[in-house]
């Protein structure tokens, strides 16, 4: 016979209260696992904001990862309807008979049990731990658990836990407004938030058509029709990698805003605003394309996102430790539909969907066998790109 532990939520998203209450509840009642069980459409919330069904299931892998005892359950997330949590409870009794089953959940929760679905339901089916938050009125709490006893058959049990503050709510305000929570959630999760740019600011979709329009005004028929491939790659890429469409969007529009204006105007605005020129640009101004288009990009079309200025810094050389939309506009800018002189175009175009550093690596492989011919041309951040993605696959440096 085993103790399994339930512990339902949006975790929207999950933080160290939540793997705090898991251990102390997996430590005090004496469970052989945790399942976490991420909420589809839940009958208390109106929705699920800032993050999608898939974001909340990495978030939790994340913070999980690690835990032997700690998985992820995903019915929830399947059902097309509102999801009730005795229903989920009458498959877990079904599915494990002779198991002893704990509903874990927070002290926020039992505050509106008997409106719950069929609580008396939930009650029989299994024991409800009960996490208090930071700020409950133990009294009135356990007044609460007091009265459910006596309502329903089954059991509620406190988790013995430093009490916290935490909410999910909060962490997602503090994102909006800029304020510091990393030491609020796991490292793992941390790292997640920026790299997908969850809970971050979109931009709407209309900016992207009114920025297109510019391009079709500023840029060459072939340039235009290059920009809209890459635009619409951005978008397939960021969908498959998980990254706000939108704003990947934005930066296919703008990465080569700059490519139409000479070289002596490049020079000259990077001159004048202090952006720096080396000497490989001084020798082939065409090269600054991308600083100047970040520079357009901010001042030009008003697109104040540091995350979609850099990606139309590196969008040709690329660079180390690249972002998520740094790596969606390198390899797009390269493989997008009208691209039709490099090699291996239709094994990157694949291995850009199946694994996007793979993908960066063998570009930046072909582009130094390429630029081998004119070693002129070859601009060290394009080497100092080849040997991360190198270090990261484990493959031999340049030179080596």
């Amino acid at each position: 016979m085993s103790r399994i532990g339930i512990y339902g939520g949006t975790f929207n998203p999950i933080h160290n209260a939540h793997l705090n209450i898991a251990i102390s509840a997996k430590q005090q009642y004496d469970l052989d696992v945790v399942y976490f069980l991420p909420a589809g459409q839940p009958p208390h919330k109106d929705c699920i904001d800032g993050s999608s069904v898939y974001d909340r299931v990495a978030m939790i892998n994340a913070a999980i990862n690690g835990y032997d005892c700690f998985h992820i359950d995903k019915r929830e997330l399947n059902r097309p309807k509102i999801s009730y949590t005795y229903i989920t409870l009458q498959e877990y009794k079904a599915e494990h008979p002779d198991d002893d089953l704990f509903f874990i959940m927070g002290s926020d929760s039992i505050d509106y049990f008997d409106e719950w679905k069929n609580p008396e339901i939930i009650s029989s089916l299994a024991t409800i731990l009960i996490a208090m938050r930071l700020g409950d009125n133990n009294i009135q709490i356990s007044s609460k658990i007091d009265a459910f006893k006596n309502q329903y058959s089954g059991d509620f049990k406190l988790i013995t836990i430093e009490q916290s503050s935490i909410s999910s709510s909060d962490i997602r305000d503090r994102i909006l407004k800029k304020i510091e929570y990393k030491d609020l959630i796991p490292e793992t999760v941390f790292n997640y938030i920026i790299e997908h740019r969850i809970y971050g600011f979109v931009y709407d979709y209309s900016i992207v058509i009114k920025l297109l329009n510019k391009m079709r005004e500023e840029l060459k028929q072939g340039r235009y029709i290059h920009t809209v491939g890459v635009t619409y790659t951005a978008s397939a890429l960021a969908s498959k990698w998980g990254y706000p469409v939108n704003n990947a969007m934005i930066a296919g529009a703008l990465h080569d805003c700059a490519k139409c204006i000479t070289d002596e105007k490049r020079i000259d605005i990077c001159n004048k605003n202090n952006i720096p020129i080396t000497d490989i640009e001084y020798q082939f101004p065409h090269l600054l394309h991308s600083k100047v288009g970040a520079y357009y990009a901010k001042n030009k079309y008003d697109i104040d996102d540091k995350d979609i200025i850099h990606a139309i810094i590196c969008h040709t050389t690329g660079c180390a430790n690249m972002s998520l939309l740094d790596k969606i506009i390198f390899v797009a800018d390269y493989i997008e539909p009208g691209r039709d002189k490099a090699p291996r175009l239709e094994y990157l175009r694949r291995l850009a969907f199946e694994d996007i550093d793979k993908c960066c690596y063998e570009i930046c492989y072909d582009t130094i066998n390429y630029l081998s011919e004119n070693p002129k041309l070859m601009d060290k951040t394009t080497i100092e790109t080849f040997d991360y993605f190198a270090k990261l696959l484990g493959k031999e440096t340049y030179g080596n």
